[in-house]
């Protein structure tokens, strides 16, 4: 493979590189197993062999004859096996724009961005057939380039992404209401293990989950029986109470551990939120496990 990028200046700002998985290197291949994320869109179609594809909340085989569509900014790792053979497929918003007064922009469709965080589409039989076709003319035009193969190569992607697209509204099925307040509770419950020592408002976590703070607190209350705030501070008291019971650490060292500036506000918090001082609640669990 002696080209793979449309693009030849590292500084120009359309992106698009046309692979096939097999030509992946051995680094790339590492890279793709470990967390990252991109400022590019992705798509990998995996024709044989398997795949393992896990975002911060979900993860998912992807089988042979299936295409995955990750955006980006998502935080994903990637795991082919040594057989899957396929393509990969990167390109940025500012190619998709290239050249095209009236453009309608792709993060608009559920195709890279659903709830679920987990775009696949099955494609089989003339819709296979179709789509390889389409593959094959960018790969030709990248491999042989000349001053009209960018706007090929634009029109083929459309293409490829408009049939994608019509596939994915037909297989698609959106998640259920229930479902979908599960899913949002789990990644409160992930935020908030992640980030409870530098954020302790509703406020904070809304915005992390784009959600309004009066949406996460329903949420919240509906599917787990106690308030988004409460939610946050059980998780800080949990914490507090352990290392009161299975460390010498002071009241002060705990209160900054768990980023409180003031340790005299912590003492404050967590006597309210457990009707203890720190001591009490210190000398208290210690005897009973005497």
């Amino acid at each position: 493979m002696n080209r793979t990028n449309l693009f030849t200046d590292e500084h120009e700002e359309r992106i698009f590189r046309i692979l096939p998985i097999c030509d992946l290197k051995e680094e790339e291949r590492r890279q793709n197993q470990l967390p990252h994320l991109h400022n590019f869109y992705s798509i990998f179609w995996i024709q044989s062999g398997q795949a393992v594809h896990a975002t911060d909340f979900v993860e998912y085989v992807i089988e042979k004859d299936t295409l995955l569509f990750v955006p980006p900014g998502l935080k994903h790792r990637m795991v082919l096996d040594q057989i899957a053979t396929g393509y990969s497929i990167l390109f940025n918003e500012e190619f998709l724009r290239y050249n095209r007064k009236e453009y309608t922009p792709i993060k608009e469709y559920d195709l890279f961005n659903n709830p679920e965080f987990k775009t696949l589409i099955k494609v089989e039989g003339d819709t296979k057939v179709q789509l390889n076709l389409l593959v094959k003319a960018m790969m030709d035009e990248v491999q042989q380039p000349d001053k009209h193969s960018q706007d090929v190569v634009l029109n083929l992607l459309h293409l490829f992404l408009l049939h994608s697209i019509r596939i994915f509204e037909t297989q698609y099925q959106p998640i259920s209401e229930e479902e979908s307040d599960s899913l949002t509770i789990i990644r409160f419950k992930k935020l908030i293990e992640e980030n409870y020592t530098r954020e302790k408002s509703v406020s904070a976590y809304a915005d992390m989950l784009q959600l309004s703070p009066t949406c996460l607190s329903e949420v919240a209350k509906k599917s787990s029986g106690i308030t988004a705030g409460e939610m946050i501070r059980n998780r800080i008291i949990d914490e507090a109470k352990q290392k009161l019971f299975a460390t010498d650490m002071s009241g002060k060292e705990i209160a900054y551990t768990l980023g409180f500036e003031d340790p005299s506000y912590f003492s404050r918090f967590f006597k309210k939120y457990t009707g203890l001082t720190i001591k009490d609640f210190r000398d208290r669990s210690r005897k009973k496990y005497q």
